[in-house]
């Protein structure tokens, strides 16, 4: 083996080993939180809980935690509003998105820079600053504790990073197929709703599955704009089993466990589409 092959094999395993430890440094909360899950026995406060040896090979695992999670509590009623404003503000989002980046990559009117900085703004703005003005104009139209509400509030953060997305994947697609489609007698929404959007897909589900997750991972307007059960989302109930007194960390180590599982089932399914659609969308052709 030659000197070149050997320094290039070094670094192959450096690499690899590298890599695994991130992996294994990245994975171990998780695989903390499942072991926790499946032991009967983690309940108590918090410096009970963190005082403890971490055992991931429990002697007697059960699942009478995630039965108590499923029985006792409301989790199921958590997950059914989770999933419908998730759902209602990916939707939303790709709709405002698409006719948005459509009308910045195809127009141009006066204006448009202003309105494009103005987007750029909106996404850095912390969402804990928009806190206030949305909840005065929740409460003024009976919006509060509402799934059109969160849907919307949810919107606020979402939308403008999924815009500038499709801005960037439009600006890739070539404008002569959409002159062609427009020879043959195809108007403006025509053209988008037969010609960009089926060539975006990659795109669309990439900005599509980060609204979803942005939504289902996001506590601070759930929790601020949301008082009955009927509304509330499952990173609310996370922090209502953590601040419990004593903590039921075993059911809220099984209520992490199954919220965290749709995340991932999504992002395993669609990985490679989500890759692809955020390469493409993130290089202006």
């Amino acid at each position: 083996m030659t000197a070149a092959r050997r320094a290039l094999h070094v670094k192959t395993v450096a690499i690899y080993a590298g890599a695994v430890a991130v992996l294994a440094y990245s994975l171990a909360p998780f695989l903390w939180i499942f072991v926790g899950s499946i032991t009967p026995e983690l309940q108590g406060d918090w410096g009970q809980v963190s005082a403890r040896r971490v055992n991931y090979f429990p002697a007697a695992p059960t699942l009478n935690n995630y039965e108590d999670l499923l029985e006792n509590t409301p989790y199921l009623l958590y997950f059914r509003n989770s999933v419908i404003i998730a759902t209602g503000n990916m939707f939303l989002t790709l709709l405002v998105a698409s006719l948005g980046a459509y009308g910045f990559v195809r127009f141009r009117f006066a204006g448009r820079s202003t309105v494009l900085i103005a987007v750029l703004v909106a996404y850095t703005i912390p969402s804990v600053v928009l806190l206030v003005p949305l909840l005065v104009i929740f409460r003024s139209y009976g919006l509060v504790n509402t799934h059109l509400g969160m849907i919307l509030a949810e919107a606020t953060h979402s939308a403008p990073f999924v815009l500038l997305l499709m801005i960037n994947y439009f600006s890739t697609l070539p404008r002569e197929l959409e002159e062609a489609a427009q020879v043959d007698g195809c108007g403006r929404l025509g053209t988008l709703w037969r010609i960009m959007l089926p060539l975006s897909v990659p795109g669309l589900v990439a900005g599509g599955l980060l609204a979803f997750i942005m939504t289902w991972n996001n506590f601070l307007f759930a929790f601020l704009f949301t008082t009955t059960n009927a509304v509330k989302t499952l990173p609310v109930m996370m922090r209502l089993f953590a601040m419990g007194e004593p903590a039921v960390w075993g059911t809220s180590a099984a209520g992490a466990v199954l919220t965290t599982l749709p995340v991932a089932l999504i992002f395993l399914l669609f990985q490679r589409m989500l890759m692809s659609g955020l390469a493409a969308g993130a290089v202006k052709g």
